[in-house]
């Protein structure tokens, strides 16, 4: 009972005290946040995407930190900023003084997007590295999402226009990628990819469709098949912005966006297996906000993680700011106490 006591708690003080943090302010458009918590100094580290105005909405990547838990953020700073376009940053720590940035970047239409990396020694300054060469003689390559794995390979799930998910790995730390061009759904858009190392369990999630989108999940054992049929994940309304992670208890926790009204909320869903999923729980209802890509930021706490998304108030108003919630429940309570033997 004592799993499921301080999860009452801790929902009964979020009923109470429910209000997002700002991370940036501001008229800005500022999308789409990549979290890490820094190894060498404790730091906080968001980069995130700032658009100009519509309808070129073009990006350059900024980077704010926080070195007190999150409570002050210092002023962002361009990290990759050119009359290109930068988007979908994907931020990792490799080891001790060594960070790698994934992004995509492009000056046109699509067949000008391709995939690139950036490093840093200290988790504020980057320096951009050459493109990622993934086996395409053409580009349309956008959205990497990159994890690394305890023994230091990295994993990339990306997408390739005008529709199609696909995953490449890395053993040096970004700078090549194997060029087998491994498929994990046609016709999908914005794949993102966890791995769990106890079991070496591959769950990928991604959305299909054009106005209403439904979103669908994938697992294999084996990075480069992904044969198995995918399993329905929500696919009622219209869903958006997928992204799973490994709790500190093995357990999957799927965070996305889904349609309510004219704006989005975010929800998250568990699993201990990726092919069952508890009941989506609802983390915002807002309908005067609108609420996208959420990003979560896993801690030792097997119950709760910080979330870090975009948030446009009022909704339409295309004044984007990231803000984050510093403990959020991703299990009902309910079904709390059968996590916890003891």
């Amino acid at each position: 009972m004592k799993l499921f006591a301080s999860v009452l708690a801790v929902l009964c003080a979020s009923a109470v005290a429910n209000a997002a943090e700002s991370v940036t302010s501001g008229d800005e458009i500022d999308y789409m946040p990549s979290v890490i918590r820094s190894s060498d100094d404790g730091a906080r580290i968001v980069v995130f995407e700032r658009l100009s105005a519509p309808p070129a909405l073009s990006g350059d990547l900024l980077l704010t930190r926080s070195t007190d838990d999150g409570a002050t953020w210092s002023t962002p700073v361009a990290i990759v900023a050119t009359s290109a376009n930068e988007r979908h940053p994907s931020l990792l720590q490799l080891g001790p003084s060594s960070y790698a940035l994934f992004y995509l970047k492009g000056t046109g239409g699509s067949s000008t997007f391709r995939l690139w990396r950036a490093t840093s020694a200290d988790g504020i300054a980057f320096l951009e590295q050459s493109q990622l060469d993934l086996g395409w003689a053409t580009g349309g390559e956008v959205n990497p999402h990159v994890i690394r794995h305890p023994d230091g390979m990295l994993t990339m799930s990306y997408q390739r226009l005008p529709g199609g998910s696909y995953v490449a790995q890395s053993s040096d730390g970004g700078a090549t990628w194997d060029q087998l061009r491994t498929p994990i759904a046609a016709g999908s858009q914005l794949p993102r990819i966890a791995f769990r190392a106890s079991d070496g369990l591959y769950l990928a999630s991604y959305q299909v469709g054009s106005s209403a989108l439904s979103m669908y999940v994938k697992t294999t054992t084996d990075v480069h098949d992904w044969s198995a049929a995918p399993q329905d994940f929500a696919v009622t309304g219209n869903n958006h912005d997928s992204l799973p992670v490994v709790m500190p208890d093995d357990a999957f926790a799927l965070f996305w966006i889904r349609a309510n009204g004219d704006q989005f909320d975010l929800a998250v869903r568990r699993s201990s297996d990726g092919l069952n999923w508890s009941n989506a729980i609802a983390l915002t209802d807002s309908p005067d906000e609108d609420d996208v890509e959420p990003h979560p930021l896993v801690g030792a706490s097997p119950i709760a993680v910080e979330l870090y998304w975009g948030r446009d108030a009022p909704a339409g108003s295309l004044t984007h700011d990231i803000v984050r919630e510093p403990h959020v429940v991703v299990v009902d309570a309910i079904f709390a106490d059968g996590l916890d033997p003891a």
